[in-house]
């Protein structure tokens, strides 16, 4: 059972790191234009997005997409611990 719980863990934080990469590049590609994918892309990131910009309010734009992605990555690191201690 916990097995599962993390491997989906694992998934969502892989999903939302992808979201925030594609946010990231479609940002800097289209420089402000708004797009319909860019409108979805920016749906599913912002609350990801919010809490940051709260925690690290004088950052540039860019440091928080940086910001993001490292945290989810260390998460997704850390369950690759706890599974090869559990299992």
């Amino acid at each position: 059972m916990l097995q599962e719980i993390i491997t989906i863990l694992n998934w969502l934080l892989a999903i939302a790191m992808w979201l925030v990469i594609g946010r990231a590049v479609l940002d800097w590609l289209t420089r402000g234009r708004r797009t319909v994918i860019h409108q979805l892309l920016y749906l599913f990131t912002e609350p990801l997005y919010r809490p940051v910009r709260r925690l690290l309010p004088d950052v540039p734009a860019i440091a928080i997409p940086v910001t993001l992605i490292l945290l989810f990555l260390g998460l997704r690191v850390l369950l690759v611990v706890v599974v090869s201690q559990v299992g």
